[in-house]
């Protein structure tokens, strides 16, 4: 029988320990969860422990971790100063292995900087040595935002001055060289010499002080000769801007003629010979023996440098315009072409395509001129900023302003905004916004005028054409406002904006544009701008809005004279919502007032209105009274053809109710007292319709404008229908024959043949009728599918062709 082996016991002490703290732990977990009070108590007291734990963790940490001398960053100091270029760089390697106190990292990323400086100034590749020194730039300008000791302040400044100056960053390299020529310890020729190319990289830069430098140079005995060249060739080029012709060549003569910069010294001189035969008679002897001897120079040139060389191009450049001031024009315009064409990314060819252009504009060749134009600003648009010693920025602009001038002028506005999409460049956002502005503008009221006095087939483009201009200048206007929202044009920009898109017929953004014009501006316009607010709400149809700000304006304002327009465009807009009285208590508020005077505008348009109102409301005799008053007084006002209208239509409707007598009447005298009565008002009516027909019809422009078109077909139509009631057949047929010959294209003759045809029936003659009605089959038969019919009529096509094939089997 097998025995099983007995399995090891524990020693009695240890299992009494863990018994004891078993039950240690047990106790404590139930007295922790014996409430939640508990159990919150134990908790926090674990998260303490815990928390004491991993504190003294990372003192622990701390204190065993090796700290960095800061003597090694002395160290690294020392070793740039005493040039010892490889144990500096190897000092501050130590330290990139080690956390450093602030002080001590600016030194470290001092001296970086100081030795990838120094290294990007042996870099013979130009690109990599540029991108080098923007790396040393970034080392120095680290040290500088931690702070370095005042003792390497104006080290620190030359030091990152000319890293900066020398990656291309000559805007903020000004200062930080102006800082470093005042320490004494820092190289002071070196500093002056960069300070002149800084000033020289500006937009317009200062001559007088780059002179100031430059002699600074100077006066450095131990200077180099090739840079004592160099300094002098530039004077002499600052004296030659400054037209000192003299100067100029007193700097070129203390030159070295063999020198590497004698090419340069050549093309210096040739310059100021060109220079002095610009300003001499043209054709003149002296001014030929000047361009004869600019000419000698610059062929020097040509055999000793490549034609892919800045100073062959240059010579080239200026043969050009020697050529051009001999008066050899086509020979200098062919030379700036083929410049422009072979080098158009240079300086020189860019100068040269600039020169084409404007001698193309000036010729009177203007599209060829901005072709020219375009080509230069594509290339100058390809690269950030604009840097071209030939051509100062302001004598660019201003050739490119003249020829945007000239395209205004001459009413090629889309060339001009292809050139304004070009100037960015050189003019920036904001001129370019501004000018985009005023393109559209003038574009849209120029298309506007003109539409007023096209003809009919032309007329409603132009018109729709201007408007979209003026929508486009209120979006610049706009746009121009937001990148100027600090200065003080803002709310004029806001305004200009709001009124473009006013006329251009875009009343939300119109009203939308004035609401915040008056939330900026405290007191210009406002009154106006209410006024426009209104307009535009009421073009909206929100009538309510309308009539608020109406009300508001002429309340805030009761003197100022926008407030009789705001009266009468509330008027207006009380009468379209049906509130005639208080429509005709605004006008005779204008009228009757002490404000206003016959003389005034608000005046005649309050007289026309409450006419307008009168002949609304069914008051005919009162509205031919104002109607006819107003004509009288303002014979030459654009409202006194559509009021003669109105007065013949307060005749017609006015003979509505004798004629309702007339058929109620029971006796002779009642009925002849009835007819008398609607035979005058309506031969009066017909008179009217009558004039009002000659006058559109004697206008020069008769069948411009789209509501004179509506009056003078609506005269003939409601001659013929005045003449019907007047029992005239003959004379009715004649009216609205004229309709049927003017308008056969058109719906509304469809109803002139109905009438005729009615005509001929009143008149026994039915076989006459048949014939007019075949006829208006044909007519419509003809007419387009797109055609609108109810447009102009009641019925649509289905509609017309049932009503006369009914009318036939009568």
């Amino acid at each position: 029988m097998d025995e099983t082996k007995p399995a090891a016991e524990a020693p009695p002490e240890t299992a009494a320990s863990q018994g004891r703290a078993s039950r240690l732990i047990g106790g404590v977990l139930n007295w922790a969860t014996a409430t939640r009070l508990r159990l919150t108590i134990a908790s926090a007291c674990g998260l303490t422990a815990l928390g004491l734990v991993f504190a003294a963790w990372s003192y622990v940490g701390e204190v065993t971790l090796e700290t960095i001398d800061p003597i090694t960053a002395d160290q690294a100091l020392l070793a740039l100063d005493q040039g010892r270029l490889s144990d500096a760089k190897s000092l501050v390697g130590q330290m990139q292995h080690h956390p450093a106190p602030p002080e001590a990292l600016a030194k470290a990323l001092f001296v970086l900087g100081a030795l990838k400086s120094e290294e990007a100034s042996h870099e013979p590749l130009p690109d990599r040595r540029r991108a080098m020194h923007q790396v040393a730039a970034r080392y120095l300008d680290k040290a500088r935002g931690l702070g370095l000791p005042e003792e390497r302040t104006g080290q620190l400044s030359f030091l990152l001055g000319s890293s900066l100056a020398r990656s291309g960053r000559w805007d903020e390299a000004l200062p930080l060289l102006e800082e470093a020529r005042r320490d004494v310890a820092q190289p002071a020729t070196e500093i002056y010499s960069l300070l002149v190319e800084a000033i020289f990289a500006q937009a317009e830069p200062d001559l007088n002080l780059a002179l100031s430098y430059n002699s600074r140079v100077l006066e450095d005995p131990n200077l180099p000769a090739d840079q004592r060249d160099r300094a002098l060739l530039l004077a002499a080029g600052v004296y030659l801007r400054q037209q000192k012709f003299a100067d100029a060549r007193a700097m070129l003569d203390q030159m070295s003629a063999e020198g590497p910069l004698a090419a340069s010294r050549v093309l210096l001189l040739g310059r100021i010979e060109i220079e002095e035969a610009q300003a001499l008679p043209s054709g003149s002897p002296e001014q030929a023996r000047k361009l004869q001897v600019a000419s000698e120079l610059l062929g020097k040139i040509h055999p000793v440098e490549s034609n892919a060389n800045d100073l062959a191009r240059q010579a080239a450049l200026w043969t050009a315009r020697c050529l051009e001031l001999r008066g050899d024009e086509s020979a200098a315009l062919a030379e700036y072409e083929r410049i422009s064409a072979a080098h158009p990314d240079t300086s020189e060819g860019q100068a040269a395509g600039l020169a084409a252009a404007d001698y193309h504009r000036r010729a009177g060749n203007i599209e060829q001129a901005l072709a020219g134009f375009r080509r230069v600003l594509r290339e100058i648009g390809r690269k950030e900023g604009f840097e071209n010693p030939l051509m100062p920025p302001s004598e660019v602009r201003q050739r490119l302003r003249e020829a945007y001038q000239q395209c205004v002028d001459e009413a090629m506005f889309a060339e001009a905004l292809v050139l304004v999409e070009l100037f960015e460049p050189l003019f920036g956002r904001v001129v370019c916004a501004e000018m985009r502005a005023q393109l559209h503008q003038r574009w849209g009221d120029l298309l506007l005028e003109s539409g007023a006095a096209a003809a009919a087939e032309h007329a409603a483009s132009e018109r729709k054409d201007g408007r979209y201009h003026l929508r486009a200048a209120g979006q610049a206007y706009e746009q121009l406002g937001r990148l100027r929202f600090a200065s003080a044009k803002f709310s004029d920009d806001l305004w200009n904006a709001a009124e473009c898109y006013l006329r251009g017929q875009n009343y939300t953004n119109a009203a939308r544009l004035l609401r915040e014009y008056l939330h900026h501006e405290s007191e210009r316009r406002n009154a106006m701008a209410m006024l426009r607010l209104g307009q535009s709400y009421l073009a909206l149809n929100k009538l309510e809005e309308a009539i608020a700000w109406f009300g508001e304006c002429t309340e805030l304002y009761p003197n100022d004279p926008v407030s009789f327009q705001a009266r009468l465009e509330c008027a207006r807009a009380r009468q379209q919502r049906g509130d005639h009285a208080e429509a005709e208590r605004l006008l005779l508020a204008n009228l009757v007032g002490k404000g206003l005077t016959p003389a005034s505008s608000e005046w005649r348009d309050s007289l026309f209105a409450l006419g307008d109102l009168f002949y609304e409301t069914g008051r005919y005799a009162e509205a031919i009274e104002k109607l006819d008053e107003a004509i009288k007084r303002y014979p030459d006002a654009r409202q006194a053809l559509v009021a003669k209208y109105t007065i013949a239509r307060c005749h017609h409707s006015a003979a509505e109710a004798p004629a309702k007598r007339l058929a109620e009447s029971r006796t002779d005298n009642e009925r002849q007292a009835a007819r008398a009565l609607l035979n005058e008002e309506l031969t009066k009516a017909h008179e009217y319709y009558q004039l009002v027909q000659r006058e559109l019809t004697l206008r020069d422009q008769a069948g411009s404008d789209p509501l004179e078109r509506v009056l003078l077909r609506n005269c003939y139509l409601m001659q013929g229908s005045v003449l019907v009631e007047l029992r005239r057949f003959d004379d009715a047929i004649a009216a609205f024959g004229s309709v049927i010959t003017s308008y056969q294209n058109d719906p509304v003759a469809l109803e002139s043949f109905v009438q005729v045809a009615n005509c001929w029936r009143r008149l026994n003659q039915p076989v006459k009728a048949r014939v007019t009605l075949d006829q208006a089959k044909m007519v419509l038969k003809g007419m387009p599918e797109s055609t609108d019919f109810l447009a102009s009529t009641n019925f649509n096509r289905q509609q017309w062709e049932m009503l006369l094939n009914q009318m036939s089997q009568w």
